[in-house]
């Protein structure tokens, strides 16, 4: 079989579904090669350059540079990734992405994976032209495709009451996590990010991309700066610059708190698993995550999370963290203090976290992936 995997809108690697992505490339393309098959990128330049190390072993179909733009590498996905995929000898198409770049009648068998639907779920999220795609477009072709995968229960069910797929084509296959990445103990990781950072006093972590309404900072920031562990604490502040840094900053002064948060913007990757091992908690609080991979692999690393009572966070950290009602500043000031000060609920994670993330392994997110792309393109 000859797999087509469309990179469009995966972020170039810098969000948690270019997370995603990486993982999947390899693995996909050492299944394949197993019965002697074969990955087939289709992506830009910059697409191969931003993924170039995970393509080793796999064909690349260049589409042109435009569709490196939001608008027009929409338009192009709808028109021509289906034709494109075919040219280059595709049996299937996987849009990896699909909750942000879908093919209309692409003329081969196609899976789509569906991350999350929070345009449905976090009002003025996008504008007017990205919300008539979503609302529109979107679920007309997820409709027309064989299969769909969802990284979450949760996800699946949006995908149900929003874009009325049907349940039996949405096949769940949860995202995974590198436990060897993310160990249970990593001192010298965490004193390597601490030093690199300038990170001295004890710190919660929140690891998201700074966007407002959807992550939620403002209400986090009016939270911690009423719970008592800010006196003894830092809040941490880590991803890229989504349109909300000025409104944050803004309202770290209004608070009084530029002492006690530290934006450190977007990191290079080989910083996050010390600096996750090196805070006494995760945060994410976001009003509506399809999977939550940070807090998977803050669980991984034995770190409890505060978590949002939304999305697929409470089945991600199950009882290994403190949930949180995420439109509830008084309720998340006080999770913010028991995650920090409950000391049985930190032995328990660092005892049962490592165990409870080895059972979401990639591995086992790719096989589950490639079966399905098997399972429409009539190969077993």
């Amino acid at each position: 079989m000859r797999l087509a995997v469309a990179l469009g809108g995966t972020d170039w690697g810098r969000s948690g579904i270019g997370t995603y992505v990486r993982a999947m490339l390899p693995r996909l393309t050492r299944g394949l090669a197993r019965t002697g098959g074969r990955l087939v990128a289709l992506g830009t330049a910059r697409d191969f350059a931003a993924y170039d190390p995970e393509l080793v072993g796999a064909e690349r179909a260049v589409a042109p540079a435009v569709v490196d733009t939001p608008a027009l590498g929409a338009s192009w996905y709808l028109a021509r990734c289906g034709a494109h995929a075919r040219g280059a000898g595709a049996d299937v198409l996987l849009l990896p992405a699909a909750n942000r770049r879908v093919a209309l009648r692409p003329g081969l068998p196609t899976v789509g994976v569906v991350h999350d639907l929070a345009q449905f779920n976090v009002p003025d999220k996008y504008d007017r032209l990205r919300t008539t795609y979503v609302r529109w477009l979107l679920p007309k072709a997820l409709r027309s495709f064989e299969a769909l995968a969802a990284v979450s229960q949760a996800t699946r069910g949006d995908m149900v009451s929003f874009l009325s797929c049907a349940p039996e084509r949405i096949h769940v296959i949860p995202n995974g996590v590198d436990a060897d990445r993310f160990a249970l103990g990593d001192g010298a990781g965490a004193a390597w990010a601490r030093e690199r950072l300038g990170l001295k006093a004890p710190y919660l972590l929140y690891l998201s991309r700074l966007e407002h309404p959807g992550k939620n900072h403002l209400r986090l920031l009016r939270a911690f700066a009423a719970s008592p562990v800010r006196e003894d604490h830092q809040l941490v502040l880590a991803g890229a610059d989504w349109g909300a840094e000025q409104l944050i900053r803004e309202e770290l002064q209004r608070l009084g708190l530029q002492e006690r948060v530290r934006i450190l913007g977007y990191l290079e990757d080989g910083l996050i698993p010390g600096l996750v091992a090196g805070a006494e908690a995760l945060i994410a609080v976001g009003l509506c995550e399809g999977f939550g991979l940070p807090a998977l692999e803050a669980i991984a690393a034995g770190k409890p999370v505060l978590a949002a009572r939304a999305g697929a966070l409470p089945e991600v950290v199950g009882d290994l963290g403190v949930l949180c009602d995420p439109l509830d500043e008084q309720d998340m000031a006080a999770a913010l203090t028991r995650v920090v000060r409950d000391e049985p609920l930190a032995a328990r994670v660092r005892r049962e976290g490592p165990g409870h993330a080895r059972q979401r392994s990639w591995d086992r997110t790719g096989d589950d992936l490639l079966a399905l792309c098997r399972s429409v393109g009539g190969v077993r």
